[in-house]
């Protein structure tokens, strides 16, 4: 269904947006889709097990994985659903399909929630001010790694920080949304790679409340091997849409590729102190550049 259906059922405000009804004895269902995530996903599932919510249904979509999630996942007691290796957008729709809450919240397995997270989040979609919200107080983990710093120094944002400081007026990532509107929406894009988690906000024209007082943390790539393998996920991504790809591609093989890497870091360098950001820029470009390539020949564009 497309973004009129869902619009013209709600209310609309004085100001012209639309409004919707608040939701009385809400319940959340978390869906976290899972792929090769050994490493960090039981710390995740313990951090949701701790919110201040309740009721609480957490559902794990294993995404295909190869390693001992899934078992992890099913260790903690949690419902597990598993689909064959599709990428991150279809298991979010398996996850939401099976969800018996009222709002969905969408966690990545290697996130870590303060306990009121999810209570802060879902505040405003409960008060009926918004169909769905998006934090923006994301810090980075694993500060002690060199190459988790090395991505925010790279991204130039803040220290220990995911996100700038000053939030947008609105975003089109969704991390908690009413079930009912994200069903009606048709639920997110399950081609469109890296950016599955904005397609409804894109689709239908409803972007997410920003709840700056929803702390959680990230992890960042944790290897050299991971940092290649994000650039690899980044170039794909770039070959998504169909509309002029292949200009697309080579403009981004212009603006993004280890020489030009290297030549913005040098400044960026001398103000971190950290010995191993050129390094970071040339191993990331060089998989952003292998991404496009692989996302030109074989039009797949999973994780």
């Amino acid at each position: 269904m497309g973004a009129a259906l869902v619009i013209e059922s709600t209310a609309v405000s004085a100001a012209g947006r639309p409004s919707w009804s608040p939701i009385t004895d809400a319940s959340v269902s978390a869906i976290v889709p899972v792929y090769n995530e050994v490493h960090c996903v039981r710390e995740c599932l313990l951090s949701l097990l701790r919110q201040d919510f309740r009721p609480l249904e957490i559902v794990v979509v294993d995404d295909g994985s190869r390693d001992e999630s899934a078992r992890i996942c099913e260790g903690l007691g949690v419902t597990v659903l598993r689909q064959a290796h599709q990428g991150p957008g279809r298991a979010r729709n398996l996850g939401a399909r099976t969800a018996k809450g009222s709002i969905l919240v969408f966690v990545d397995a290697d996130m870590v929630l303060d306990p009121t997270y999810v209570s802060r989040l879902i505040a405003p979609i409960i008060a009926g001010e918004a169909a769905a919200t998006c934090h923006w107080n994301e810090e980075v983990l694993d500060w002690d790694n060199p190459w988790a710093r090395c991505q925010v120094y790279y991204l130039g944002l803040p220290e220990r920080r995911r996100q700038p400081l000053e939030p947008p007026a609105a975003e089109e990532i969704y991390r908690a949304v009413r079930k009912d509107f994200f069903v009606a929406a048709g639920g997110m894009e399950e081609q469109a790679g890296r950016g599955d988690d904005s397609s409804v906000a894109q689709r239908t024209g409803v972007l997410a409340t920003i709840v700056p007082d929803a702390r959680c943390y990230h992890r960042g790539p944790a290897s050299w091997q991971e940092v290649f393998q994000d650039g690899v996920w980044s170039g794909r991504n770039v070959t998504v849409a169909r509309p002029r790809r292949f200009r697309r591609s080579a403009a981004s093989l212009l603006r993004t590729n280890p020489l030009t890497a290297l030549w913005r870091m040098w400044r960026r360098l001398w103000t971190s102190g950290e010995p191993r950001l050129p390094a970071y820029a040339v191993l990331y470009t060089a998989g952003f550049d292998v991404g496009i390539a692989l996302g030109l020949i074989t039009r797949r564009y999973a994780k």
